[in-house]
């Protein structure tokens, strides 16, 4: 059975390639959207790192900081580092107890457990590369999210 370790790897790995796919992209790939009134692919990036914030926030408290908006590959770029760091925080949590932890949220009290917030950060993860490559598509670009894979992980990492 896969374990959260082996999923945070692999999200920690996903995350430096899916990112780095964007870096010649042309500007207005940041922008392209699945409908009027959705967010633009900058938007679900920069979405992206700033959730691997709030799950940091929900597992130790930690404050999140004003990110750039993604709207160019070079700025995709400058998020590697940062993606790397949440990752990082993320697999620290792993040898942590499996507490119940109390979250103030914007709407009241949220209660969760260690691994339920890790493992909605993969999930999460996977729903916006999968939201992204959709949109690409749409518009006649191509990601290969098979590349980017479990499998692929594995197999390239030798975990």
């Amino acid at each position: 059975m896969i374990t959260l370790e082996l999923s945070l790897r692999h999200l920690a790995w996903s995350n430096q390639k899916f990112f780095t796919l964007f870096k010649d992209m042309p500007d207005e790939v940041f922008g392209l959207k699945a409908a009027e009134g959705e967010w633009p692919v900058g938007q679900i990036l920069t979405h992206f790192a700033g959730s691997g914030e709030w799950y940091s926030y929900c597992l130790s408290g930690a404050r999140w900081t004003d990110l750039k908006p993604i709207t160019a590959g070079s700025i995709a770029l400058e998020y590697l580092p940062i993606m790397a760091k949440l990752d990082a925080h993320l697999l620290e949590n792993l040898s942590l107890p499996d507490d119940k932890l109390e979250i103030e949220g914007e709407n009241g009290i949220i209660h969760a457990t260690r691994s339920l917030i890790l493992s909605q950060a993969v999930m999460h993860s996977a729903e916006h590369k999968g939201q992204i490559a959709a949109i690409m598509k749409q518009h006649g670009h191509h990601i290969d999210l098979d590349g980017l894979d479990v499998w692929t992980f594995v197999s390239q990492t030798k975990n």
